[in-house]
């Protein structure tokens, strides 16, 4: 029998690298700075945020009413500041409810591979040393919730994960926190 390899550890930005890509968003055009900040504060898939609709999404509330795996219905909530540059990127557009959340420049609903671009883009510009990609803003969600003192349970239902033990592989990253008390037990 082989010895079980433990999982890889989920790729995500720490909280340095957290700011330099926020600021980096800053400069760029609104619709790519909504995208960003949508993927950071709601933890959504790729396929999701893609999928989305203006109808989907209710700025005031702050909730998005996203088509999971399993064509499965959930609501993700996002930040403030994220509301704010949305609804100032929704200012741009004609308006159809019905249009897609997030179009390219033809007009058309921006693809997962269209979302990929943006943001290898951002990595790139940022001078991140890691590939940038849209599950590791997922990655970054979780572990900063995680950070910031939420639940497991919590975070599992606001990342569609239908098993607990799919969100635990963020309990496995070391903390800021857990790593200074490492380090004053062990000096």
């Amino acid at each position: 029998m082989r010895p079980k390899i433990p999982k890889a550890l989920p790729k995500y930005l720490d909280e340095y690298e957290y700011a330099r890509v926020k600021r980096t968003a800053e400069q760029l055009p609104i619709r790519d700075r909504a995208l960003i900040l949508f993927l950071f504060s709601s933890g959504c898939r790729v396929s999701e945020v893609s999928n989305l609709n203006i109808q989907d999404v209710d700025i005031d509330k702050r909730i998005g009413e996203v088509k999971g795996k399993g064509k499965k219905i959930r609501h993700v909530h996002f930040s403030e500041e994220c509301a704010l540059v949305l609804k100032d990127y929704l200012q741009t557009r004609s308006g159809d409810p019905t249009e897609s959340l997030f179009m390219n420049k033809f007009c058309q609903r921006l693809l997962a591979c269209g979302i990929q671009q943006v943001i290898k883009k951002v990595g790139k510009k940022t001078g991140l040393k890691q590939s940038f990609h849209p599950h590791c803003c997922r990655h970054t969600f979780a572990t900063n919730m995680l950070a910031r003192g939420a639940d497991l349970q919590f975070i599992a239902d606001e990342m569609g994960h239908s098993d607990l033990n799919t969100t635990r592989v963020y309990a496995r990253i070391p903390t800021e926190d857990m790593i200074l008390k490492y380090q004053n037990i062990m000096g």
